[in-house]
C-alpha cells in the first residue's frame, strides 16, 4: 500500500534500543535443527490446498476452498483453506495455521516429523546437521524404494484381476473369505505370479532400473552361489501392500496360495531403508481416517480385512512381530487414546497381550483386552457369529486390569487360604498404579469378592503402596522445577487484540516494525509466542505462512496464525499511525503495570516510583509514519 515510510520517534531511549536488539538472538533460539530456508522451501513446494485436499473433501466457494473441519464434529462446512495466504482456518473451532500446523494436528506429529513427511511427499531431500553426504543418498534411496514398491503394487494388483488360472483361484479364495472386490481395491490387494522372474522382467524392461536396486528395495532375492542371479522374492502369493501414513507403499506381506511345508504361510518384505516391520502397523493409514479415540489392535492381515468388512474400520494389525514402543508412538499420532487388544484366544495370543500391556501403558495409552470365545481369532469369530455378536463383545471389553486379574486367578486355588492371600497380594499390585480412586475401589471390590478378603483392606493397601511410590519418584525431580506455561484464560481480551493487531502491522509493513524498534521490546509483549513474533518483525518481514513455520508446536503455530487470520486495511498513513500508537500504548502500559504489580510485594518503592514516572512519560512519546 505504501512504498516507503520515514519516521520520527520523540524521546528515544537509545539504551533501550540497544538492549532490544541484543536480546533478539536469544528470542530466536529454536528447538528445530533445520535452517529457515529449508523449512520455507518445503512449505513452498507443498501447496496447502493439495495437502489438505488429500485429507479433507474441499469445494471452491468465494475464492476459497471449504470443507468439514477434521478437528471437530460439524454438519455445515466452516473449515476454509486460502491459496493466497497458504493458511487454513476453521470458523467453528478456531483451528488455524499453515501446512505444517495442519499436518502436525491431523497426524499428531511434532514439527520435525511433519517437516519430514512433507519433504518426502515432494521428494525433497532434507540435509542433516553435520551429516555426511551419505545421508542425502539414503534419503534418495528411500524415495526410490517407495517408487519401486508403488510400481510393484500396481503390477500385483493388475495380476490379481487377470484371467490367469492362479488369479481366478485367488479371487475365489478372497470371495469365500468375504473379501469383496471393493475391499480388495481399498486395501490394494494383489497377486504375485508363480514364476521366478515375472516382477523382475516387468520392472527392468524399461532399462532404467537394475536388479541390484530392486534387491536393495526388498523386491528381489539373490542367489547364494551366483553373484548376479536375482529372482522374485514373492511368488504365487496373495499380496498385502503395507502403506504408511504418508500413503507410501513401504513393503509387502504375502500369503502363500498353495499350502506347503517348505515355505512360510506368510512372508514379509525384508528390512530396508524404508521398511521395518517393528515400525509399521497394517491399515493404520485407513484406521486413522475414522478419527476414533479407540483403535482395535489385531495380529493378522485377514483379521483386519474381516473387521473392516464387518464395519469396524478402526482396526490395525501388527506384522507378525511383538508390539513395540514405536507402534505405540504411531497409535498416539493417529489420535488413539485407548488400544483394544483383540488377539488370538490361544496361548500365544495371551502371551502377546501380556507383553503388549506394559508397552502400551508406558506410552500413555489406556488398554483394554478381549479374546474371542469359541474361535481362534477375530476372523473366525466373525465367520461363525457375525458382526452384531462381535460388536457386543467389543462394547463390553474391559480394562487390562480385569484381564490380568483373570489370568492371575488361574494360578491359585481359592479354596486354600494361603492362595487367596497370595492372589490378593499380587492382584493389589495390578491396581496400585491406577490414578482414578474410583477405578481402584471398583477393582478392589472385585478382588475382595473373589478372594473373600475385605475390599477396604485391599484398597487401603493399594493406596498406601501408590503413595510410597509417588514419594520415591518425587526424589527424582528438583523442588520448584519449572512447569510449562500456557496463556491465561483471564487475559484481557482488549490487550490480546491489541497485541495481535500490532504484530500484524509490524509483520506486514517493514517501516512500522522499524519505527517500533526503539520503542517496544519483544519481552513487553507479555507472551512467549508474541515476543518471538515481534523479534521476527524487527529482523525482517517474511510471508505469513513462513513466519508461522518458525514455531515448533501446533499450539504455538495456531497462536501465530491468529495474528494473520483477520487482515487489517488502513486507508491512509495517518490512520495506520494512529492505530500503531494506540496499540503500542496499550501494550506498553500493560507491561509496566505488571512490573509495578510484581515489585509491589517487595516493598521496592523507588523502583515502583520509577516505573510510574515511565508510564506517565508515555504521554509525550509518539511514533510518526509519513510518506518518504
Amino acid at each position: 500500500m505504501f512504498n516507503t515510510f520515514s519516521f520520527t520517534l520523540a524521546l528515544k531511549d537509545f539504551r533501550q534500543t540497544r538492549r532490544i536488539y541484543k536480546d533478539i538472538p536469544k528470542i530466536k533460539e529454536r528447538a528445530m535443527f533445520y535452517p529457515d530456508e529449508i523449512i520455507q522451501e518445503v512449505r513452498a513446494q507443498n501447496d496447502i490446498v493439495d495437502v489438505v485436499g488429500s485429507y479433507v473433501a474441499l469445494r471452491v466457494r468465494g475464492g476459497r476452498h471449504w470443507g468439514l473441519c477434521p478437528f471437530h464434529q460439524e454438519k455445515t462446512p466452516s473449515f476454509t483453506v486460502n491459496t493466497d495466504t497458504q493458511f487454513f482456518h476453521c470458523f467453528g473451532c478456531g483451528a488455524g495455521g499453515n501446512v505444517f500446523t495442519f499436518v502436525m494436528r491431523f497426524e499428531h506429529m511434532d514439527f520435525v516429523d511433519a517437516l519430514k513427511l512433507l519433504a518426502d511427499r515432494v521428494h525433497f531431500i532434507l540435509p542433516q546437521p553435520g551429516s555426511a553426504p551419505s545421508e542425502g543418498r539414503k534419503h534418495k534411496e528411500r524415495a526410490q524404494h517407495a517408487e519401486y514398491n508403488k510400481v510393484a503394487a500396481r503390477f500385483f494388483y493388475e495380476n490379481l484381476r487377470s484371467d490367469a488360472p492362479e488369479a481366478v483361484q485367488a479371487r475365489e479364495y478372497l470371495q469365500n473369505r468375504g473379501v469383496t472386490d471393493k475391499l480388495q481395491a481399498l486395501f490394494g490387494l494383489g497377486l504375485s505370479p508363480p514364476g521366478w522372474d515375472a516382477l523382475l522382467r516387468h520392472m527392468t524392461a524399461p532399462g532404467d532400473i537394475s536388479p541390484a536396486d530392486l534387491h536393495t528395495a526388498g523386491l528381489l532375492a539373490k542367489g547364494q552361489n551366483e553373484r548376479e542371479h536375482y529372482y522374485d522374492r514373492f511368488r504365487g502369493r496373495l499380496m498385502f501392500p503395507i502403506i504408511d501414513t504418508g500413503k507410501r507403499v513401504v513393503g509387502f506381506g504375502g500369503r502363500i496360495m498353495r499350502e506347503s511345508d517348505k515355505e512360510a504361510k506368510y512372508l514379509n518384505s525384508p528390512e530396508t531403508s524404508l521398511f521395518n516391520k517393528s515400525s509399521q502397523l497394517y491399515a493404520l493409514h485407513l484406521a486413522r481416517r475414522t478419527r476414533a479415540k479407540e483403535l482395535i489392535v489385531v495380529e493378522g492381515y485377514m483379521d483386519v480385512l474381516a473387521l473392516f468388512k464387518a464395519g469396524f474400520s478402526n482396526a490395525v494389525g501388527v506384522l507378525g512381530t511383538a508390539l513395540t514402543a514405536r507402534h505405540v508412538q504411531l497409535l498416539r499420532r493417529a489420535g488413539c487414546e485407548t488400544a483394544l487388544l483383540l488377539l488370538d484366544s490361544d496361548e500365544a495370543g495371551t502371551a502377546a497381550a501380556q507383553r503388549s500391556i506394559p508397552i502400551l501403558l508406558q506410552g500413555g495409552l489406556r488398554v483394554k483386552v478381549l479374546q474371542t470365545p469359541d474361535a481362534k481369532d477375530p476372523d473366525e469369530f466373525l465367520q461363525k457369529f457375525g458382526p452384531q455378536r462381535l460388536g457386543q463383545l467389543l462394547a463390553g471389553a474391559r480394562s487390562h486390569i480385569a484381564f490380568q486379574i483373570k489370568l492371575l486367578l488361574q494360578q491359585f486355588d481359592m479354596d486354600k487360604p494361603d492362595d487367596r492371600i497370595q492372589f490378593a497380594q499380587e492382584a493389589k499390585q495390578c491396581i496400585a498404579h491406577l490414578e482414578s480412586k474410583i477405578e481402584m475401589k471398583a477393582y478392589a471390590d472385585e478382588i475382595g469378592q473373589i478372594s473373600g478378603i475385605a475390599p477396604e483392606v485391599i484398597f487401603n493397601d493399594a493406596k498406601e503402596q501408590q503413595e510410597k511410590t509417588a514419594k520415591t519418584e518425587e526424589g527424582f525431580f528438583p523442588a520448584g522445577a519449572p512447569r510449562a506455561r500456557t496463556r491465561s484464560s483471564k487475559e484481557d481480551p482488549g490487550l490480546r487484540e491489541a497485541r495481535k493487531a500490532l504484530l500484524h502491522l509490524a509483520l506486514t509493513h517493514r517501516a512500522a516494525a522499524t519505527a517500533l524498534g526503539g520503542y517496544l521490546a519483544p519481552e513487553e509483549m507479555g507472551d512467549g509466542v508474541y515476543a518471538r513474533l515481534l523479534a521476527f518483525a524487527y529482523e525482517n518481514t517474511s510471508a505469513p505462512a513462513d513466519v508461522v513455520s518458525r514455531f515448533e508446536t501446533a499450539e504455538a503455530q495456531q497462536q501465530a496464525a491468529e495474528v494473520f487470520s483477520k487482515p487489517i486495511a488502513y486507508a491512509s498513513v495517518p490512520e495506520m499511525e494512529k492505530s500503531l500508537n494506540e496499540m503500542a500504548s496499550i501494550i506498553k502500559i500493560a507491561y509496566i503495570n505488571s512490573q509495578i504489580e510484581q515489585l509491589g510485594g517487595k516493598n521496592d518503592l523507588n523502583a515502583v516510583k520509577s516505573l510510574a514516572l515511565r508510564k506517565k512519560s508515555l504521554q509525550n512519546q509518539y511514533i510518526t509514519l509519513s510518506n518518504g
